[in-house]
């Protein structure tokens, strides 16, 4: 029996995302050992079998000995969380710590107690109940017998408590049905089949004054059982809208939602799949305790401080504010201000958005990545807005259509940044009219204006004052970068006719100037002028400002960070860390680290988190001019070095003793959002340089984070690349399982682009 009532150091989240405190003090285990916790913690303070243990870590790939692999397991585990936390039974394992210690344990007791309470204690009961939950049941845990059972079996018992207090709630035990409704439109999109929760939509709406929406919701779960089913609503649906015509919704709904009424314990049937049937943690019933409530997103990156000028522009912006249009497009060229600008604007006015702020860079000019695909952004909005993995549908359009449903009634502000077309824009366009959204993009998407009405803003290069005020702004703080200017004016003036009024070249600039505190401005002119001289006259000013100031900013680095730099060029992005540069640039971490360092303080490398930097796309662009003209004797191996690098970290996400050769589905299910796109980019750049075993063996990797994403054309993509490999290096028995991959992906044709699809089918 587990220890009610008592403390314990451990604490183990189910609910949602995996999670194992020790302390206070967050656990990091490998997925076996998460496995290993989530099936005893499942089952804490009572014995669980050995066998269960072994199918619940290894599913149909056993060990040869499953009962000796599983003892090797379990000592893993007490030595992470201490010698008596996992008790040995006769046949088994139990979790020995209290049952309050598991979210799991706590959600069942509360859901047992309010089975006996009275109907305002129930209520309260059912709400906290269901505040114990944070998404779908085990995240991160590569377990299909949990993931296949008890999942679903847990999602059910969430959705009654879900149905049972919007019952309460009518009947009059709540302090307002304020929030009700919004909460049951979310979860009627998320769960279209289960008539129960369309029942309680329709009477929340018709008691707060709005029975033509609930007569339309009624229509609308009439259409969805159409197309899906072949089949009318139900007997209570029909009833419910029979009262709804009546006009008598109020006094009925009131009888047949009251604690004992018919609808107390509805077991409406849902088809939906289990991964689509998780909870909605966000919006169970009425106002949920602060405690528990969801924090609105808060994508946005931060602000430039020295961010001076374009009020112009602004003030574009401010109107999007008062009236239609909703949509604006900021276009110009590379280095020109538009992500600056837009953040300046966004983080002026957060409290127009109380529903928070979106977030994403699209990718659409990384000079070595392709652009991120829109249903993967989409995928990123929905978790940021609190839809848990497992609810969010599979196909595309169904993913698309929840992202409006859940943004329909929210004020929230959606920054697209660094959009290539108006194709890679239109499926994040939110379907509410309280919505604002800003697209930053090289290209004028002239679809967005002519079509969806969107406002164009170009930005140019910054007019003379402007441009004096960015700099002196950068340059020192408060007037000190003034009164450096002032104190050598020719000079400050040559200075800003070499920047060519291109924002990038400011920063760049004034860095270096920042970072030589006691040396003249004209000394730092006559070093642009030196690098000036090399730069080939281009048609465009600021391109040819911009490589100015990159040759010259490039020349006065130090010996490692300058061959960092330049290295850098053959790194396919959006994102690297310390650890890459060390393999990529073969330097001690301490030199690497330093290096990476300096070009931070440069403004050539940007730290967008704690150890996490990028590369603006017209430095990405420079660097791989660079590097493109070492010979291959000198990049090659650097490639190689770093592809070892991704692949070891990919394996790194791999249960032990599952990285080698004929890894199964499973093996990095532990890869995480940040990492996969830079994988990807890694399958190509190995394939493009004829590094075969690792565009196999990194795509191999890449496989089950792609399937789970519904990523379906990059996993094509690279699952093609991986059989090209493995028919170079003529491993037949590999080429199997990447030909079943490819199949399995060509089955989701709806969501595959045309050209993935010809040239993938065409492996087969």
């Amino acid at each position: 029996m587990s220890r009610v009532g008592d403390t314990s150091p451990v604490s183990v989240r189910l609910l949602g995302p995996f999670a194992v405190m020790l302390d206070g003090a967050p656990l990091a285990l490998t997925p076996r050992l998460r496995a290993l916790l989530a099936v005893l913690a499942l089952d804490v303070g009572r014995p669980v079998p050995t066998d269960r243990i072994a199918a619940a870590v290894w599913g149909e790939e056993r060990p040869a000995d499953p009962r000796k692999a599983v003892q090797v397991l379990v000592t893993r585990l007490r030595t992470a969380l201490g010698p008596d936390v996992v008790r040995t039974t006769s046949g088994g394992y139990q979790l020995d710590v209290p049952a309050s210690a598991v979210d799991v344990a706590r959600f069942e007791a509360d859901l047992a107690a309010s089975r006996t309470a009275d109907p305002a204690e129930e209520y309260r009961l059912l709400r906290r109940s269901l505040g114990h939950w944070r998404g779908a049941p085990f995240e991160a845990v590569g377990s299909d017998l949990l993931l296949s059972a008890d999942r679903p079996r847990l999602m059910e018992q969430a959705l009654r408590a879900v149905e049972r207090g919007a019952d309460l709630a009518l009947a009059g035990h709540a302090p307002d049905l304020g929030e009700l409704a919004a909460g049951l439109r979310e979860l009627v999109a998320l769960h279209p089949l289960r008539e129960g929760l369309w029942v309680r939509l329709m009477a929340v709406l018709d008691r707060t004054g709005r029975r033509a929406d609930a007569l339309a919701a009624y229509q609308d779960l009439y259409r969805v059982l159409r197309d899906e089913l072949g089949t009318p609503p139900g007997a209570e649906a029909r009833a419910a809208h029979q009262r709804l015509l009546a006009g008598s919704s109020n006094s009925a709904a009131a009888d047949s939602t009251a604690p004992d009424g018919p609808a107390a314990h509805s077991t409406a049937p849902d088809n939906r799949t289990p991964d689509s049937t998780a909870p909605d943690t966000t919006a169970p019933t009425t106002k949920t305790p602060a405690r528990t409530a969801p924090r609105p997103p808060s994508m946005l990156p931060p602000p430039d401080g020295a961010f001076r000028g374009r009020a112009e522009a602004l003030a574009t912006l401010d109107a999007l504010l008062a009236d239609a249009p909703r949509i604006a497009v900021v276009d110009g060229p590379g280095g020109i201000g538009k992500t600056t600008t837009v953040l300046h604007w966004a983080h002026r006015v957060p409290d127009r958005f109380p529903d928070g702020t979106l977030y994403v860079n699209l990718r659409g000019f990384f000079p070595t990545n392709t652009p991120l695909a829109p249903a993967v952004a989409v995928r990123q909005f929905l978790g940021a807005l609190g839809v848990p993995p497992g609810r969010i549908p599979d196909d595309a359009d169904a993913q698309a259509a929840l992202y409006r449903s859940v943004l329909a009634d929210r004020r929230v502000l959606v920054v697209l940044d660094n959009a290539r077309d108006v194709e890679q824009v239109r499926p994040l366009l939110p379907g509410g009219r309280h919505c604002v959204v800003v697209v930053t993009s090289r290209n004028r998407l002239g679809g967005l204006v002519a079509v969806e009405g969107a406002a164009r803003l170009a930005l140019g290069t910054l007019p003379p004052a402007e441009a004096e005020d960015v700099l002196a702004a950068r340059l020192g703080a408060g007037r000190l970068g003034a009164a450096r200017l002032a104190a050598e004016p020719a000079a400050a003036r040559e200075l800003l006719a070499l920047c060519g009024g291109l924002p990038l070249a400011h920063v760049i600039v004034a860095e270096r100037a920042a970072g030589r505190p006691g040396a003249p401005l004209a000394a730092l002119v006559a070093e642009l002028h030196r690098h000036d001289s090399r730069i080939a006259a281009l048609s465009d000013d600021g391109d040819r400002a911009a490589r100015s100031v990159f040759s010259w900013s490039y020349r006065a680095l130090g010996q490692d960070a300058a061959a960092v730099f330049r290295l850098l060029g053959l790194h396919p992005g959006p994102y690297l860390t310390v650890p890459s540069v060390v393999s990529l640039a073969a330097l001690p971490e301490q030199h690497a680290r330093a290096a990476v360092g300096e070009l931070e303080r440069a403004s050539l490398l940007i730290e967008l988190a704690p150890g996490r930097f990028t590369m603006h796309e017209l430095l990405m662009d420079y660097a791989n001019e660079l590097v493109s003209a070492d010979p291959p004797e000198l990049s090659g191996p650097a490639v190689v070095r770093m592809l070892d690098h991704y692949l070891g970290t990919a394996r790194e996400a791999v249960a032990e003793g599952e990285a080698g050769a004929g890894a199964g589905a499973g093996a990095c299910s532990g890869l995480s959002d940040d990492e996969a796109p830079v994988l990807v980019g890694m399958v190509r750049r190995a394939a493009a340089t004829g590094n075969h075993e690792h565009t196999w063996r990194i795509a191999r990797c890449l496989r089950a984070h792609l399937w789970e994403r519904r990523q379906v054309t990059t996993l094509l993509e690279t699952e093609s690349l991986a059989l090209s490999a493995l028919e170079a290096l003529g491993r037949v028995p590999e080429q199997a399982g990447s030909r079943r991959w490819i199949a399995r992906a060509l089955g989701q044709a709806d969501d595959v682009d045309d050209a993935a699809y010809d040239t993938a089918a065409g492996t087969r």
